[in-house]
């Protein structure tokens, strides 16, 4: 049987995802692998952290944690340093860019193809941070170093797959959707709560302190942001509640219970959380940079700059209840093209394909 290497970002395993709620999605995922394929789940935590949770991957995953004497800085190396652990896969599948760095090492020692995500604009986070043009730099040269190696590049977004595809002609640029469990997030009763909420990490790209402020104009209404990050103490001042990452199985009671979801972000890729919220049947409001969303088709679109017009969108939807149920009821349908039974198979039918290709250790040139 053909055997999947999956690696996280750098530094990260199964507590990390633990953490940020995200562990049962990640399990669905590779519950998909795990039917088809031996899965190894490569993990840069020691056992001590990863121990608790190794009881929630499927049956036919098994965890290989970096040895006690490496490090997530010595990434590189790692393939080399734990050969038998490596040296026995058929392909690699990196969950981002970061995650890909051992698999260059696999790729150009035995030949073992890999397949890479790469999700968000990551230049466009950078320049909302204000990282220096040597950050940029370096991470341009790590792009273009794993395109130019990886068998097949999934990107969620079809503008940025598009975008890629013309920079980078010699990679393997695939549009690949993020996926949505539409048995787990399914339609409710309608909600009469004026509670605006947000799912995802509390950082600068996601427009939150805009979003707060917009909130606190309106009557009778409050934000809940459920995730972690940076701006959680200035969100919390502007009176939103946050409660902290939430296991991803208690998210659907999350989108059941609020009135609108919002994601006023300034760049996004394809966001799981999104489509999570649309396929629960909920009004959802976003901003121009986000997509996915038809303004009044499938939900309402702002300006992500425009706090007046957040605010007004916002409104809309809970003041107009036969527009919000509207909305949300086409959104559940738009999103059924994203359904999990749809799009895993695309991804499990290329990662046999990549890891049974005759040619094996082949580099494509790239701009």
């Amino acid at each position: 049987m053909l055997m999947v290497g999956v690696l996280p970002a750098v530094g990260s395993g199964l507590a990390t995802m633990a953490g940020t709620g995200q562990l049962g999605r990640l399990v669905a995922h590779l519950d998909w692998y795990a039917r088809r394929f031996e899965v190894q789940y490569f993990s840069y935590l020691p056992l001590s952290a990863e121990k608790p949770h190794l009881v929630a991957l499927p049956s036919g995953v098994t965890a290989c944690v970096q040895p006690r004497w490496a490090s997530p800085k010595r990434a590189l190396f790692w393939p080399l340093m734990d050969q038998r652990a490596w040296r026995g896969l058929s392909v690699c599948r990196a969950m981002n860019l970061l995650g890909a760095i051992p698999a260059l090492t696999a790729k150009w020692a035995w030949g073992i193809p890999f397949v890479v995500s790469h999700g968000a604009d990551y230049e466009a986070i950078a320049r909302i941070h204000g990282r220096s043009v040597l950050h940029l730099c370096k991470w341009r040269w790590l792009r273009r170093l794993v395109f130019r190696s990886a068998s097949a590049v999934l990107v969620s977004r079809q503008g940025l797959a598009a975008q890629l595809q013309y920079r980078y002609p010699g990679a393997r640029v695939v549009h690949h959707a993020n996926w949505v469990d539409l048995n787990r997030f399914q339609p409710g009763a309608p909600s009469q709560s004026r509670s605006v909420l947000y799912v995802g990490r509390l950082v600068a790209e996601k427009n939150l302190i805009r979003l707060a402020r917009a909130v606190r104009m309106l009557d009778n209404t409050r934000l809940r942001c459920i995730g972690d990050g940076p701006d959680r103490s200035t969100l919390e001042g502007l009176g939103a509640e946050c409660p902290g990452p939430v296991p991803w199985e208690s998210l659907p009671k999350e989108y059941g219970r609020a009135g609108v979801f919002c994601l006023p972000s300034y760049t996004e890729g394809h966001p799981k959380a999104l489509l999570e919220a649309m396929a629960s049947g909920l009004p959802c409001a976003v901003s121009d940079q986000v997509g996915v969303v038809q303004h009044e088709e499938t939900g309402l679109v702002f300006k992500a700059d425009m706090e007046a017009d957040m605010r007004t969108q916002i409104a809309r939807l809970l003041d107009d209840p036969a527009l919000a149920a509207k909305l949300g009821a086409a959104a559940r349908k738009d999103v059924e093209q994203y359904d999990i039974d749809t799009v895993m198979p695309q991804e499990i039918a290329l990662l046999r394909e990549v890891a049974t290709s005759p040619v094996r250790g082949r580099k494509k040139s790239c701009a």
